[in-house]
């Protein structure tokens, strides 16, 4: 039995269908865009500011906290892990697979007046979060573009 990835963005689009069929020949049933990515895991994340703290948040179900590493160097935090397929599947004969395996790493920017020395980061039910003190809280500025009349609030 063959593997059918499934994906709601793409597989539920007629046009997507069709373009996959005009190419499968050539590519001997693949899937078209299997050949843009590598089709492994990738965190969903958010951010947002409570306090003096910025919090970075990643939705890491199935990854052990032991396959997980954080690091920073100068204004770039990068979270780098692997999401294992689980060994009684090793050998299995799979039906169809909708869930994503493999290693990730997502990076971001983090504000200069981060202190990094104090931040943390907990894992619980699958949310990784990661906290970071900031030493001022910056509200940052509104510029104005020069020409267009700003409506009051």
């Amino acid at each position: 039995m063959a593997i059918a990835r499934w994906s709601p963005k793409t597989s539920l689009s007629p046009f997507r269908w069709d373009f996959d069929d005009l190419f499968t020949p050539f590519y001997r049933g693949s899937d078209i865009g299997s050949l843009f990515s590598d089709g492994g895991f990738i965190p969903s994340m958010e951010s947002y500011t409570k306090g003096n703290e910025l919090h970075l948040r990643a939705e890491i179900p199935g990854v052990s906290p032991k396959d997980v590493d954080i690091s920073v160097e100068d204004i770039h935090l990068c979270i780098k892990g692997q999401r294992k397929r689980p060994d009684e599947l090793s050998d299995a004969d799979i039906g169809f697979e909708e869930m994503s395996y493999g290693c990730f790493e997502r990076c971001f920017h983090i504000p200069r007046d981060a202190d990094v020395q104090k931040m943390r980061a907990k894992y619980d039910n699958g949310l990784l979060d990661i906290t970071i003190p900031l030493s001022r809280v910056s509200k940052g500025k509104h510029i104005p573009i020069e020409g267009v009349k700003e409506e009051k609030k």
